[in-house]
């Protein structure tokens, strides 16, 4: 058998593994079920369950030690459902920021180079300089939680994302010194900050955590300039550092 067909059928593995995995999201698949279900042997089911954890497909639940889908499946769209747990997860987390601080919150998740908004829970009556809304893709770096992602890369990386992507940042009116310069004040802070680049009429601040090796999530509050001073940002910051400590990888999966 030469390695090419032996890789496919590898490949082929993990596909059913994760398609099995998929029907049985929310509630879970053990890993027993998996392999009656397969027909593989319980060494080829637990290698490639792992690889799909490993690579951000698969989430294992640390307490009932079932497997759902992870955070890189959702973006592919495996399962829409899967993004409506994530938004209930973090729902009351949202309710209570957008509570404090009486301002418009976002819920976004890295999707490949861009952050992608899946909620937006609104303290008082919508904000009309506010548009983003659940479904709305940025490049990264342009919105407050787009930014924290790339704080968690390396500079090289960041710098190649940019080369892909020139055209949109040069539309946004941004130059990779500035992102590099972004990166740089969100590492030192623990937080990151932004403003719209279309109007400039508003502000915000954000945070991502990590849910797996690829995958990220990450809470923003903003709100017009006249709401957002440096205090008031700085305030917020910590406020979103706190509320998402407990969600970090290894603390949070997508199941119910």
């Amino acid at each position: 058998m030469t390695r090419r067909v032996m890789g496919a059928r590898s490949a082929g593995k993990a596909l059913e593994l994760l398609r099995l995995v998929a029907r049985h999201h929310p509630q879970g698949l053990r890993l027993t079920d998996a392999i009656v279900l397969s027909g593989l042997d319980r060494s080829t089911v637990h290698r490639q369950l792992a690889c799909l954890i490993e690579e951000g497909f698969v989430d294992r639940a640390p307490d009932s030690k079932r497997y759902r889908l992870g955070i890189e499946a959702m973006q592919l769209g495996v399962a829409p459902s899967a993004s409506a747990h994530l938004v209930q997860r973090f729902r009351p987390l949202m309710e209570d920021v957008a509570r404090q601080s009486g301002d418009t919150v976002f819920l976004m998740v890295r999707s490949g180079d861009h952050a992608l908004c899946l909620h937006r829970e609104e303290a008082h009556q919508p904000e009309e300089a506010l548009i983003v809304a659940p479904g709305i893709r940025r490049v990264l770096g342009v919105s407050a939680v787009g930014m924290g992602v790339l704080a968690r890369w390396s500079d090289d990386d960041i710098a190649t994302t940019y080369d892909r992507h020139q055209a949109e940042y040069r539309t946004a009116g941004i130059s990779l010194a500035w992102l590099h310069d972004g990166v740089a004040q969100t590492r030192s802070l623990g937080y990151a900050q932004a403003s719209d680049h279309r109007t400039g009429e508003a502000r915000g601040v954000g945070c991502a955590v990590r849910l797996s090796d690829t995958g990220f999530v990450g809470v923003s509050v903003a709100a017009r300039n006249v709401r957002m001073s440096r205090a008031r940002q700085r305030e917020l910051g910590g406020v979103l550092v706190t509320a998402l400590r407990g969600f970090e990888c290894g603390a949070l999966s997508l199941e119910v």
